[in-house]
């Protein structure tokens, strides 16, 4: 079954490789959708898949990268607006 999530990241997720990251096991578990940095600080995660891989999927989210400290993660589900067109697409200045 296919399901969407959005998913708003609170920490250390900004400039530590995290969108990438993401990017790289969304990409692999066939998840699409996008992943964006927020004013505040926080990740905004659109995601959308078969819902096993989902759950796959935030397994990584609440992993993070190397240098992710995650405080709170934020899950709701959601009708996508819009096709992410079966890619992940990391929305903003990309990190290094």
């Amino acid at each position: 079954m296919r399901k969407c999530l959005k998913i708003k990241v609170i920490g250390k997720v900004q400039g530590v490789g995290y969108r990438s990251f993401l990017q790289k096991h969304a990409t692999k578990l066939g998840v699409e959708g996008t992943i964006q940095n927020q004013s505040d600080s926080s990740v905004l995660i659109l995601a959308c898949g078969i819902s096993d891989k989902l759950d796959d999927f935030l397994d990584f989210v609440y992993e993070g990268s190397k240098q992710t400290k995650i405080e709170n993660v934020a899950v709701t589900p959601m009708v996508p607006e819009r096709d992410f067109r079966g890619v992940f697409r990391v929305i903003g200045v990309n990190e290094s």
